[in-house]
């Protein structure tokens, strides 16, 4: 009986033990977690991390020590290392400075502008600000400084908007799903050794005047690795790969007689700018995954020919208040919004480019007196335009392959040229006398009729005989290709279309080329056979032959299907275009 006591109360002197413990357990793991947690907000041993150095008065987070009444324009605050979850807003002339950029953390949880500076002659330094919407950002702030930060992760990096005379030295900019860095009407500024690296859309310059372009960018900032290039005063310079070999950014800026060419640019807010240049020209550049390919502001007499803008967030090439400009056999195709944009870019040419696959193939904005010739802007995305014209008068349309249009406040513009207009895959009309021009008019929208559309697409061909060249036209309701013209004048080329259907090309030869053939005579291969010739005749300057076949060769063009497919695969893409509509610029 004594045995089974003593073991009783041994029993019970274990359990006790055990319960004593286990609470000491717990108040330890809960002591641990609350350190833990306090210190992940920025709550340090002593509770009081942030320190004004002007009047030594201490405190427990950055917003409290800047917001306190005692802390007075031109003080200094030291933040000792830790992370703190906060969203700064910087609205006094003070100097934030971080014990270490490495260890000094302003962590945005994943939302808004981790640090706002709304003061003149701030200065934020030694920090790593990460996970915010906006990085830094300054709105209204003259003559701050942004020094020896690591901005990391979230939608945009570093914004200056309207914040000139200001400095950013020596940041790092990386992980950013928008911009790294952005020079919004902020002239005078200073970038010295900033490295931008492996943002969506590194780095761009922007404004309304020139004095918001004049700033000093020199080669020590980077773009993924290779320097920037931003050149003010330039005149009679060409640009190429020889040039600058190795390119993150390239921007030229009150100049004159400047050609850029042979140039690959990709991975910033603009793939190429130029601002306030003159007499210049950009030809053979491959510009993608920019959010503008060419952006051509303020400037004038400018020639873009022979580029490849595609698959940018915005325009491939975009245009604005840029007048007298030629653009001209670029290839635009696969860009989020729009394929060629010219906004108030009076007096400008805009001919011979393939714009496919764009929401607005062609996008006229405030631009008058323009001429739209030969461009292939035939296939759209889905609740895409082939051509928009907002706010518009006074422009020449013809010779375009045109699916639709899109007019707003609709002006009168002229969309032929009297005898010949553009190809609209929707027209309807008929072609009785067979010239390959319908019947009926095609109403582009209201005030702007079309009164000559095409039957076909329009095809313009160069050739060479006997040492001359030559333009032939074609329009057809065939896909055309591989025309050439023989030692025995003969023009020939391949026509595709549905397999065992009827073609028609109606080509229009100069008459300058018939009398330079012996005897005027010019013969005709499609497809490898001779045509049959339905109708001929003559004006001042072409002879016309208007012929008919069979179409042999199946149609590589795109069909009902593949065009569904490619829909498909747009309409995820098609949805972020809206996101952003207020960063037209």
């Amino acid at each position: 009986m004594h045995g089974e006591d003593a073991l009783s109360r041994k029993a019970l002197t274990l359990t006790l033990a055990f319960l004593l413990l286990y609470g000491i357990f717990l108040v330890s793991t809960s002591s641990f977690e609350q350190a833990y947690a306090g210190q992940a907000h920025g709550i340090q041993q002593n509770d009081s991390p942030v320190r004004n150095l002007n009047t030594s008065r201490t405190y427990s987070a950055i917003q409290a020590a800047i917001n306190a009444p005692e802390t007075l324009d031109g003080h200094e605050i030291l933040v000792a290392s830790g992370t703190y979850y906060e969203h700064v807003n910087v609205s006094k002339s003070v100097s934030l400075i971080g014990e270490d950029h490495d260890t000094a953390i302003i962590d945005g949880d994943g939302t808004g502008k981790v640090v706002y500076v709304s003061a003149d002659n701030v200065v934020i330094r030694n920090f790593t600000i990460r996970n915010g919407a906006f990085g830094v950002w300054l709105s209204n702030s003259s003559s701050s400084k942004i020094i020896g930060n690591k901005l990391q992760d979230g939608a945009y990096g570093l914004r200056l908007y309207d914040s000139s005379n200001s400095e950013v030295i020596g940041n790092e900019i990386s992980g950013y799903t928008w911009f790294g860095v952005e020079i919004k009407e902020s002239g005078n500024s200073t970038l010295r050794n900033n490295r931008m690296v492996e943002n969506k859309y590194n780095f761009g310059v922007n404004g309304n005047s020139l004095s918001d372009f004049l700033n000093d960018i020199d080669i020590s900032n980077t773009v993924d690795g290779n320097s920037i290039r931003y050149l003010i005063n330039q005149h009679n310079t060409t640009i190429d790969a020889s040039t600058f070999h190795e390119l993150g950014y390239l921007g030229i800026v009150n100049s004159t007689n400047i050609t850029v060419k042979n140039l690959n640019v990709e991975n910033n807010k603009q793939g190429i700018l130029f601002a306030y240049t003159t007499d210049s020209r950009i030809t053979n550049v491959n510009a993608k995954n920019n959010w503008n390919g060419i952006y051509v502001a303020h400037s004038s007499n400018i020639t873009l020919t022979r580029n490849k803008a595609h698959d940018n967030f915005d325009y491939g090439i975009k245009l604005f208040n840029s007048s007298r400009s030629r653009v001209s056999q670029n290839n635009v195709d696969n860009n989020d919004w729009a394929g060629i944009g010219l906004f108030v870019s009076l007096n400008s040419t805009v001919d011979g480019n393939e714009a496919n696959f764009n929401t607005y193939n062609l996008h006229v904005v405030y631009t008058n007196n323009t001429v739209f010739s030969r461009n292939n802007a035939l296939v759209v995305r889905p609740n895409g335009y082939s051509i928009a014209v907002f706010y518009c008068r006074g422009n020449l349309i013809y010779h375009n392959n045109l699916a639709n249009s899109l007019l707003r406040v609709q002006q009168r513009n002229t969309w032929d040229n009297g005898q010949e207009g553009n190809y609209w895959s929707l027209y309807q009309g008929a072609d009785t006398d067979q010239d390959g021009v319908g019947d009926t008019i095609y109403m582009a929208g209201p005030y702007n009729i079309d009164n000559h559309p095409l039957m076909g697409r329009f095809h313009d061909f160069t050739v060479t005989i006997d040492g001359k060249n030559f333009s032939i036209t074609i329009v057809s309701n065939s896909t055309l290709s591989q025309l050439r013209a023989s030692d025995n004048t003969q023009i020939s080329f391949t026509a595709a279309g549905e397999r065992e259907t009827t073609g028609f090309s109606r080509i229009a030869a100069p008459n300058t080329l018939l009398q330079a053939l012996h005897n005027g005579h010019l013969s005709f291969s499609i497809n490898g056979e001779e045509p049959v010739l339905e109708r001929k005749w003559t004006d001042e300057i072409h002879t016309y032959f208007y012929f008919s076949y069979m179409n042999s060769v199946s149609n590589s063009t795109i069909g009902p299907w593949l065009f569904a497919i490619v829909a498909s695969a747009f309409l995820l893409e098609f949805a972020v275009v809206f996101l952003l509509l207020a960063r037209r610029n």
